[in-house]
This record gives structure tokens, C-alpha cells and sequence, in this order.
């Protein structure tokens, strides 16, 4: 018979999951590694995750869905230009407190090993998708599927935060430089 399952066991897993695969990267992180850093036994990983990928995919999830969690006062109502440069900032505070969240996130979407039939978009991710979308209009990016507006906000909210991570003498002039670089190219203002 098998053993009942445990909400904070399965936590436990997630964050083990998120330490080794930052560390060693997701090819490096067998799940011996990962249940061994949770503290239990291999076999007791696959009584909450299947196989590997769904654990990474669990993961994945989980961690799109943190973000979401840091958008408690999100300026609904607001000018487009407010609502993109405040999930701007949360982005690179969460950013800077927590690297390791998003290197394994580049990694796990780079790793095209998600299931994504059961994902529910969060709350930044639709925001981003309206306000990249109404930013874009009236100017040549109109015509761009959102999607794609939506990375090249990713893209430039990662390349910013990277860059400041290795200057951080230069945190607030890239911050506010790096939206700026976003905005103009959304809008063409």
C-alpha cells in the first residue's frame, strides 16, 4: 500500500528540484540528486512526480506562478505605461533576491520539456500580453503576434537584470534605461 502524500514533502521536492537544477544545471540533475537534497528516499520522488519531466514541468509552473504572488497592489486601471513598468520593477527585484528562480526558468523553457496542456496563464503573463499589445499599437509592431511582443519584453527585462546582477553599481540607471529601451521599441515613442 502506498504512502499517503504530504504537501510539504512535495514542497520539499520543488525546492530540492530548483537547488540542484540551478546548480548543475537540468541534464546535471538526476533525481537522485534532487530526492537526496529533499532529505528522502529516490523512490518516494516518483510517489509525487511520475517521471522527471513532470517534475520539471510541476516546477516550471510553480515557479511562473511565484512570480504572480509578488503582484499584490498590481495598478489595475492604470495607463499601459504604468502596468508594464511595474511588472518591470517586481520582475527585477524578484530578480536580484532570487537568480537562481530564473536561471532555472531560461533553462526549463529552453529545455522543451514542458507540458504545457494544463498551464493557466498567470497574471503577469496576461497583463504583458494586453499591455505589450495596446503599448504596440498605432506603431510598426502592431502587426506582431503578441506572443512575440511578450519575449522581447522577457528578453529585455533577463538581458537588464543580468547585466545588473554583474554591475550592480549600475542597477538603477539600467533599470530605468532598460524599460525606457522597451518602451520605445513597443511604441516607436
Amino acid at each position: 500500500m502506498a504512502r499517503p502524500r504530504s504537501g510539504d514533502k512535495r514542497k520539499a521536492i520543488l525546492n530540492a528540484a530548483l537547488r540542484v537544477c540551478a546548480e548543475r544545471g537540468i541534464s546535471g540533475a538526476p533525481t537522485s540528486a534532487i530526492s537526496k537534497a529533499a532529505g528522502i528516499a529516490e523512490g518516494s520522488l516518483f510517489t509525487y512526480f511520475k517521471t522527471k519531466d513532470e517534475l520539471l514541468s510541476e516546477l516550471y509552473m510553480e515557479l511562473r506562478m511565484e512570480f504572480s504572488r509578488h503582484l499584490p497592489d498590481f495598478p489595475f486601471g492604470k495607463d499601459v505605461y504604468t502596468r508594464l513598468k511595474y511588472i518591470w520593477d517586481q520582475y527585477l527585484d524578484l530578480g536580484a533576491a532570487h537568480p537562481e528562480q530564473l536561471k532555472v526558468l531560461a533553462q526549463l523553457r529552453a529545455s522543451g520539456k514542458l507540458f504545457r496542456e494544463n498551464e493557466t496563464p498567470s497574471l503577469a503573463l496576461i497583463e504583458i500580453l494586453k499591455g505589450t499589445v495596446e503599448a504596440a499599437q498605432g506603431s510598426e509592431l502592431a502587426n506582431l503576434p503578441a506572443e512575440y511582443l511578450v519575449l522581447m519584453y522577457r528578453a529585455q527585462a533577463e538581458i537588464t537584470l543580468e547585466f545588473i546582477n554583474a554591475h550592480p553599481e549600475s542597477a538603477a540607471m539600467c533599470r530605468e534605461l532598460g524599460f525606457k529601451m522597451l518602451w520605445r521599441g513597443l511604441t516607436d515613442k
